[in-house]
Parts: C-alpha cells; structure tokens; sequence
C-alpha cells in the first residue's frame, strides 16, 4: 500500500474510532444539553436504546471498521499480492459484520396513527426526555433514520466488492479510487450508525 493510501485510510479509519468513542463519552453522560433557544429547527432524537445495547451496537459497528482494515491492507500489500481466495474470504467477513451491525441498530420509533410523516410541533414547547425544546421541532418519517445506514451499508459491500475487482485486475488506478470510496462510505457508516442510535455525532475538535 502506498503512503498516500495509507494516509487516506488511517485517517479515515482513525475519524471513525474518534466518532465511535465519542458516542460512547456521550452514552455514558446522561441526558442531553437541550439545544439553546433561538436554533432553527432542532431534530426529535430516535428513541434512546438502552446502555447495554447501545454498547451491542457499537461493537457491531467496530467489527465493520476492522473488516475493512484488513481487507484494505491485503489489497494493498507491498510485499505479496493478496490471493482472490484471501480477498474473497475478507469481502465475506465485512459482508458478516455488515449484517451484525444492521441487526443490532434499534427499529426507528413509529408515529402515532394520522400523523404525517413529517410535522412541526406549534405547542410552545415540547419535551423530550423531561427536557423541553424550543420549537418548530420537526419529527422525522419513520425508519428515516435506520434507511439511511442500510444505504450507507449497502455502498460499502459496493465498494468492497470495487475495491476487490481492482485489485484481482492489477489496476492501481481503480485500486486508488476504490480505496478512497472505501473510506469515505466506511466514514458514513459511522454517522449513520451514532445518529440511528440518537446520539449526537461529536465535533471535530
């Protein structure tokens, strides 16, 4: 693996450990600063899992990162070329992580019957968690939320089995992109899994 590509990897595998331990923090911290008055808009959260399966899920989730760390560093091996069997044997093990994680994610919340799918709250304020926020407070569509990991989920196996093509055809070229598409998508994943669990996704600092 080249250093640009290993640079590209590290850094993006090293966002998505910083992302991850970032949700743990605020897992551990209790309830949510409500957001100050005079934000536009604030988001309802997904309904909070509980400690135990919050840290289930994101176990699954360090289990995808891992899988495509190896199968990122067998593709890129300097000092032998991967076999199609080992690449092969690795697209399959993030295929098994990918599953576990999406098993792991809790259902989004349903609405109540006759809401629209998307609606803003015109009550002075509204509470959530004992908390009150300020409004319009949109409420997301059901499964909104959980649809958008599985799409992230199914762009990575995408660029896997990409990443895998490339390699088994000898073109750096296509290896170089895929890499790129890996981490990138490997990184929405992450986002995508800390907001299904209705946390926020930490700042960079």
């Amino acid at each position: 693996m080249s250093l640009h590509h290993t640079r590209v990897l590290a850094t993006s595998l090293a966002l998505a450990a910083a992302v991850t331990v970032g949700s743990l923090t605020t897992t551990t911290a209790g309830a949510a600063v409500p957001p100050a008055t005079g934000q536009s808009s604030p988001a309802l959260p997904v309904a909070a899992p509980s400690p135990a399966s919050t840290l289930q899920t994101l176990g699954a989730l360090g289990g995808v990162t891992q899988a495509v760390g190896a199968l990122a560093a067998a593709a890129g091996s300097t000092t032998a070329a991967p076999s199609p069997a080992d690449l092969q044997s690795k697209l399959s093990a993030l295929s098994t992580a990918e599953q576990t994680l999406s098993s792991s994610v809790p259902a989004a919340p349903a609405l109540p019957v006759g809401s629209p799918a998307r609606q803003t709250n015109t009550a002075a304020q509204r509470a959530v968690g004992g908390l009150p926020l300020p409004v319009p407070v949109p409420v997301p569509a059901p499964g909104d939320v959980t649809s958008a990991l599985q799409t992230a989920l199914a762009k990575l196996q995408t660029d896997a089995t990409a990443l895998v093509t490339a390699v088994t055809s000898a073109n750096p070229t296509a290896v170089t992109t895929a890499l790129t598409t890996l981490a990138t998508d490997t990184l929405a994943v992450v986002t995508g899994t800390v907001t299904a669990l209705g946390l926020p996704v930490p700042a960079p600092v």
